[in-house]
Formats: structure tokens, C-alpha cells, sequence
């Protein structure tokens, strides 16, 4: 005799990753759909193919356990090897939810017979089959009810012919199996509704409870065993629906009976089903062993034969049998062995027992491809399965290993070429210590080329705004994500504010990264980048105060190579260290080289401009060369609450000269910034709204050595002290930055409140030339202000606290 077992300890046996939410992020195929499956009453035997289904072996006779055949079954009935009614493809589901979830049963006088116990010996039946044989007792008024029906019926199915009699048929057969006596379990359905019982035969259940369950740990909970039941809270069931629930429950071979009551509905017109258990327990235990377990070792089970010895003459019982599940299937889930379990039982009528291990070893790793809509696909992709499987560790003929799987989903998610990564192990229906893995991949576009036109607005004559020039510039970028087929992502991008004579302010961008330069193993996922670029800006160094005039403004020019190793520590946080090697240019509006600050004498329009300011650069020549190593860290913990943002974000950089260049250059020059979301209030299990968040930001910098002005710290801006331009409180070698702000959630947008304050410690003067006090600037400064967030669109009204003014400013992104 056997009795089968579920196993539904092997947690997160689906594993995803998603593109736009990182790694193990939900799909069309996550564990939410899982879960939502397992509170339903049926999977359909296609949902084989579809979901991770972890089969629990039929009843069946005495002797070495077989894989029975599975025959097709109506939705009504329950398969062999069912959990509560439904099929075995809801493994995935059970596991996803159920502490245990057990499928037991036992022989009762015959072979083939599922469980022992009631009156009599359980009836034979076919090998591996459950006896589908049931009993309700009703009351006499019951009994006329359905015969009224009958004759209702009758004259109906009269007017039908033929096919209707063959209906009429089948219901009186189901009819008689169910009123049928069951000597396995004995079972009864009280109705307690007298002669008001409902015409339509259908019920509103409004509360579930069950009595007489053991407890104890890995005994399945109430829970366990209602989730696939036809009767549920706030549904509507019929009496046969009920009798297909009592089946299912007492199929399970844990109890010796299974009784429900149905009390009268309450004033809102609901019901309250009791069930009512009695446990069944076999002979008492007089040896254990252990079978199939290969891998487990010898001391697990003498330890486990140890501790049966001290029950023994107690009755075989729910659990006893946890308690060896948790020791055996405890043992393989801790290393990871999630497709590993006691499949089922035998020996339990006369006391030697004997635990059936089925260990499932990988035999197959799929590649599969999806297509948009997540559904997956027989063309080949773009990226051969041949280079996929390169990244995946698992091994065929070993035990799977869940923690493989996810080191898969990492790998292959880590190359960048792949929006949606799942990871799906399944059994073998005709062998389930076979496990296939299915790697399901969906590719993102290996090349991609934009071109982004824009188009300068300045203020004209009349003071309106007006467009610059009529020619667009703008940016053709191209990217190449598996370059040379060994997963290098190869970049380029070019930038002009012309396009018919790009050679005026043409700036470029060319990188190449290569991941996983030290093996697959490597946790960290280390990546060489290596990039040449070219680029202008506009320096904020060289502009003026808030009561100064206008000046000319200096552009810097940097070109130059890098080459960075990074690091991935978790999802959101990395490192890196690399090596700039740069020739930096101070240019004026003509192009031409520029070594120090400017300002206009006698006025804004005729004035003369005077080149007396800072210097710009390190040299006299306004050009410089250096080589220096840089270094930065991010630690993030933080995560989405219904889109609002919380946690932790510290991100700390540090620049370091090498004393190799323009007038030998040795410096430091370091940023330590921290950032904390505060969820004030937590939004409720219903709610969609973000909740209340505080943000709490420091910032502060320090430069030592030779650092060139250019390479100063700013104060003001929209990623500083907002209200203020950019530089427009100073520019310095040392700084301090403080922020609050209060977010809102507001029908669905985001309003918010902030205080914003920066100084520069005084440092403003050791900055060559001390551009602060050249273009009149105060050093500090403090703002406050309130904004609404439309998507990325910031609007913000900020007061500018030293001028004591408002100003309405509109930006984009986020500001910490």
C-alpha cells in the first residue's frame, strides 16, 4: 500500500526578472498568477505545459510505486493524484502559498482501496484509482424535494428526445453514486434548514469553520484545505458542489470522517458551513526507512529513527508523518533542492513504514523564446540558444538546484539583452525525477538607432520668445547590444547644435563594455567599460552673481579616454574604480582659447569686456592635460510604495589626481551625499495611493591640492539650492547642503513641500582667483518653495530667501 504525499515546501520554484523592475519582478507568468490559481477549484491538464507541476503520486497497491496512466476527467471529478479537487498542475500554486499541503490515503481491505477505516474494508478498485464512491444522509423532506425535481426533470428531458434522455441518464447515474454507501470514510452533510430550504438549490456561503484539525508544524492549516473547495465565503454553491467538497476532503486520506453542517442563513441571506473532522490514525510505528533518497545522508535518517523510537507505541498519525516530511524535505530545501520530497507512503497498516523519496534531477535546459505578449514562441531569436546557455549554470543529470535558478536569472538578465527572464523547472509526466528547465527569454532590440531634433528659443526683440536659428541640431545615437556576438554593448553618439556644420560644436561619445570579465562565477558581475568621448559645456564657475551685469561666458571643452571596472553588489547597488586620461580647454564664444574670467565694463550693450577674472585653467594657456583615477559607490535600499519612493540612497565619489600632467597635478577631490524617504503613513491594503513620504538629504564636498576651477564645487541650482542658477551662490573647495521636503499623494499626483539651505564653509577664497567674490556672490544661501509632480514634469514656485523673491521654475526628473 502507498499513500501519496504532496510536496509543497519548494518555494519560489517560478523565478523572474523584468526589465522594468528589476530582478524577480512580476509578469504574465510571476508568482502573483500562481497564487491567484491556487484559491480556484480547477487547473486544466493543459496548465501541465504552462506551470511548474509538482505530481503527487495516486494511491496504489502494495509493492513498488508506479506512474499511473491519467486519464481525461471532467471538470467536475477529481484526477488521480488531486489535490482537494483539483489537478496536480496546480503544484505550482500550492507551493507558492501552502506550508504542506498532504495527499494521503491508505488501503482498506483490498488492493487498490484508498485508505482504511470506516465500516468495513475500503472497496477494491482499480490500481492507482480512487474509488469515486460518496454518501450523504438527508432527511426525509430532502428526499421529496429531489424527488419532485426528479419528476420536474423527467417531463422536460420527455420533450427533449433522445439526447435529453441521455442526460437524464448520466444525472441519475452521478445521483446514485453519491447517495451510494462509502466504507472507506463515513461522511454526512446536515442540512439544517428544515422544510426552507431554498427552491433553486443553490446556498450563499458566508462563513467557513472547521473542527477537530491537528496542529502542529507542517499539518496543513484550515486554510490549506479550503483554498480548493467549491464552497467559499461570499460564493454560491449548490449541494452537489458540497458533496464534491466532502469527496475531495476526505480523499486526502488524512481523516477517518468528514462531516459538514449547513446552518440556516443569517438576515443578509448567507450560510454557515461547519466541517467537522476526526483524524485517522494508523497502527503504531514499529520500523522506519527511507527509499529513493540518494543524496540524503545516513545519519538524517538514523537521527529521525532515533527520535520515532521515543513514540514508540503511540498511533502512526498526520503527525508523526510531519514530522518525518520536516526533517527529510527540511534537509533538501535548505541546500535548494526544491524538486525533492517524500512522494509517498507505504507499510502503514502493519506498522513498517517506509518513506518514499523522489529526487528530482535535471535532464533538460530549454531555451525559450517569447514574444511581446510574454507567450512563448517557436522561432528562434536573434541571439542563438548555444550562447544563452553559456550563462546558465545549471547542470543536466544533478539534483536541481533552486539557487542555480536564480543565479541563471541574474547572468542572463545581467547581459542587458533580455527584457523578461523566467526561470521554469517542471516534471517529467512520465518520469518525475526528471526535471526540465525551461530558461524563457524575451529579447530586446540587439541594434538601435535615434535621432532627436532640437531647436534653440531665445528671447527676441519684442521679448517674446523666438527661434535662433531655423537649422535643428541634435543628437543620432546608435547602439549595438551584443557586438561581435560575445555580449559587448557597443555605443556611439553625436551631439551638434547645427547639422549643417557640425564641425563647430560637434561633441561625441564611443563606449564599449564587456561583462563578466572574471567568469560566470563571479557574484559582483564585474564589467569593463572603456570609452572615448568628446564634449562643451557651459561653465558655471564664470558666470555672475545675482546683482552682477552680464559676462561672457567660458565653455570647457573635455576629450579624452576612460577606462572603469563597476561592480554589482545587489540590484540597485554598485562600485566602480577607473582611470581618466583628459585634455581640458577653456574657450570664449569665438572658440578661440580663453585663460582667464571676463566681465563687461560700462554696461550690458557697449560696455568693454575685460579679461581680468580667475583663471580658468591650471596653466597660462588655458589648456590643460591630466591624468587622474576616479571612484564611486552607490548604496541603494530603496523601493516603490504604489510609485512613491522609500528607503535609503547614499552615493559617495571620489577624484583622485596622479601628479601626471599640466603643472603636475595632485589632488582629492571627494562627495559624500545621503539620502533617507521616510514613509510617514502606510497606505491601506486597498489603497492605490503613494504614501506620505519625508525626505531628509545631506550633501557635502571637500578639495584638496592642485584642483583647477573648473573642477570647483557649485552652490545653487536645480540639483542643489533650488530658486538659484546654476553656481549662482559659489563656487568653492568645501561645502554643506541640507533638504526637507514633505510629499503628498493627491488624486493620483504628487504634491510637495520643501526647505532647502547650502554654505561653503568659507572656502570660497581658496579657489584661484576666488571667482565668489569676482562675480559678487554671497557664498550661502537658502531657499523654500512648493511644487506638484505630473509624471517626470516637475512645476515648483520657489522663494529665492536671500533676494526674497518668487520664482516659478519647471523641471525635469527627480530632484534626490
Amino acid at each position: 500500500m502507498h499513500t501519496a504525499i504532496f510536496p509543497s515546501r519548494c518555494q519560489g520554484l517560478v523565478q523572474t526578472a523584468h526589465g522594468s523592475k528589476g530582478l524577480f519582478a512580476s509578469s504574465r507568468r510571476d508568482v502573483n498568477a500562481r497564487s491567484a490559481a491556487w484559491r480556484r477549484t480547477r487547473f486544466s491538464r493543459q496548465a501541465r505545459d504552462a506551470q511548474l507541476a509538482v505530481h503527487a503520486a495516486a494511491a496504489q497497491p502494495d509493492g513498488p510505486p508506479e506512474q499511473p496512466a491519467q486519464p481525461e476527467q471532467s471538470e467536475g471529478q477529481s484526477q488521480p493524484g488531486s489535490v482537494f479537487g483539483f489537478s496536480t498542475a496546480a503544484g505550482s500554486a500550492l507551493i507558492a502559498q501552502a506550508p504542506l499541503v498532504l495527499l494521503l490515503g491508505g488501503s482498506g481491505g483490498g488492493a487498490g482501496g484508498f485508505g482504511s477505516g470506516g465500516d468495513g474494508g475500503g472497496g477494491s478498485g482499480p490500481s492507482g484509482r480512487v474509488q469515486e464512491i460518496f454518501s450523504i444522509a438527508e432527511d426525509e423532506d430532502d428526499d421529496d424535494e429531489e424527488e419532485d425535481e426528479e419528476e420536474e426533470e423527467e417531463d422536460e428531458e420527455e420533450a427533449d428526445g433522445t439526447d435529453a434522455e441521455e442526460e437524464k441518464g448520466k444525472r441519475a447515474a452521478t445521483a446514485d453514486t453519491c447517495m451510494a454507501c462509502w466504507g472507506l470514510h463515513r461522511s454526512r452533510v446536515d442540512w439544517s434548514y428544515g422544510t426552507a430550504e431554498p427552491a433553486s438549490g443553490a446556498f450563499v456561503c458566508g462563513e467557513m469553520v472547521a473542527t477537530g484539525l491537528p496542529v502542529g508544524e507542517g499539518i496543513p492549516l484550515q486554510d490549506d484545505l479550503f483554498a480548493g473547495l467549491h464552497c467559499q465565503p461570499g460564493e454560491t454553491f449548490t449541494r452537489m458542489d458540497l458533496s464534491e467538497d466532502m469527496k475531495a476532503l476526505s480523499e486526502t486520506g488524512l481523516f477517518e470522517s468528514v462531516n459538514a453542517r449547513v446552518e440556516p442563513p443569517n438576515k443578509k441571506g448567507k450560510s454557515k458551513v461547519v466541517f467537522e473532522f476526526i483524524e485517522k490514525k494508523h497502527p503504531p510505528l514499529v520500523t522506519f526507512n527511507v527509499e529513493g533518497a540518494t543524496s540524503l545522508p545516513p545519519r538524517i535518517v538514523r537521527e529521525l529513527q532515533r527520535e520515532l523510537q521515543e513514540e514508540k507505541g503511540q498511533p502512526f498519525s498526520i503527525k508523526t508523518m510531519a514530522k518525518i516530511r520536516n526533517k527529510i524535505e527540511g534537509w533538501y530545501q535548505s541546500r535548494g533542492f526544491g524538486m525533492c520530497y517524500i512522494e509517498n507512503w507505504s507499510g502503514m497498516p502493519d506498522g513498517n513504514v517506509v518513506a518514499h523519496v523522489r529526487e528530482g534531477k535535471t535532464s533538460k535546459v530549454n531555451i525559450v523564446y517569447m514574444d511581446e505578449d510574454g507567450t512563448p514562441t517557436k522561432e528562434a531569436g536573434k541571439i542563438p540558444p548555444s550562447f544563452v546557455r553559456k550563462f546558465v549554470p545549471i547542470e543536466e543529470g544533478t539534483l536541481y538546484n533552486m539557487n542555480d535558478g536564480r543565479k541563471t536569472l541574474q547572468n542572463v538578465f545581467a547581459l542587458e539583452l533580455f527584457e523578461n527572464v523566467q526561470i521554469l523547472p517542471r516534471q517529467n509526466e512520465r518520469d518525475t525525477s526528471k526535471i526540465e528547465v525551461d530558461v524563457m527569454v524575451r529579447e530586446k532590440p540587439t541594434e538601435t538607432a535615434d535621432i532627436e531634433g532640437e531647436w534653440g528659443l531665445a528671447a527676441g526683440e519684442s521679448g517674446y520668445p523666438a527661434l535662433v536659428s531655423l537649422i535643428p541640431g541634435g543628437t543620432i545615437a546608435y547602439e549595438n547590444r551584443n557586438f561581435l556576438g560575445k555580449v559587448g554593448q557597443l555605443g556611439v553618439s553625436v551631439n551638434t547644435k547645427n547639422f549643417l556644420a557640425p564641425a563647430d560644436d560637434l561633441s561625441f561619445r564611443l563606449s564599449y563594455s564587456q561583462p563578466f570579465i572574471f567568469g560566470l562565477d563571479d557574484p559582483k558581475r564585474t564589467k569593463l567599460t572603456a570609452s572615448v568621448f568628446n564634449g562643451r559645456k557651459l561653465c558655471g564657475v564664470f558666470t555672475p552673481g545675482p546683482n552682477g551685469s552680464e559676462v561672457p561666458p567660458v565653455w570647457i571643452d573635455r576629450q579624452g579616454a576612460k577606462v572603469a571596472v563597476s561592480e554589482q553588489y545587489s540590484r540597485q547597488s554598485r562600485g566602480s574604480l577607473g582611470l581618466v586620461l583628459e585634455e581640458v580647454a577653456a574657450r570664449d564664444e569665438t572658440g578661440a582659447l580663453c585663460n582667464r574670467g571676463m566681465r563687461s565694463v560700462g554696461g550690458p550693450y557697449n560696455g568693454q569686456i575685460v579679461q581680468d577674472g580667475p583663471p580658468t585653467t591650471l596653466s597660462d594657456s588655458g589648456r590643460d592635460r591630466m591624468v587622474f583615477a576616479q571612484g564611486s559607490f552607490v548604496r541603494d535600499t530603496t523601493y516603490l510604495v504604489n510609485g512613491g519612493q522609500v528607503g535609503a540612497r547614499d552615493i559617495f565619489t571620489v577624484d583622485q589626481g596622479l601628479g601626471i600632467g599640466t603643472q603636475v597635478p595632485f589632488f582629492n577631490r571627494a562627495t559624500a551625499q545621503l539620502t533617507r524617504f521616510l514613509q510617514l503613513r502606510t497606505p491601506g491594503p486597498a489603497s492605490k495611493s503613494a504614501p506620505v513620504t519625508l525626505v531628509l538629504h545631506g550633501r557635502a564636498g571637500n578639495a584638496i591640492g592642485d584642483l583647477p576651477a573648473y573642477d570647483a564645487f557649485l552652490l545653487g541650482g536645480p540639483h542643489s539650492v533650488r530658486g538659484y542658477n546654476y553656481g549662482e551662490l559659489a563656487t568653492c573647495r568645501r561645502f554643506l547642503e541640507g533638504a526637507v521636503e514633505v510629499r503628498v499623494p493627491v488624486k493620483g499626483q504628487q504634491v510637495y513641500a520643501f526647505y532647502e539651505r547650502g554654505t561653503d564653509l568659507g572656502s570660497s577664497k581658496d579657489v584661484r582667483g576666488n571667482p565668489t567674490e569676482y562675480f559678487r556672490r554671497v557664498g550661502a544661501g537658502s531657499s523654500l518653495g512648493a511644487g506638484l509632480k505630473v509624471g517626470a514634469l516637475r512645476a515648483e514656485m520657489v522663494r529665492d530667501n536671500n533676494a526674497g523673491k518668487w520664482d516659478l521654475f519647471l523641471q525635469y526628473g527627480e530632484r534626490f
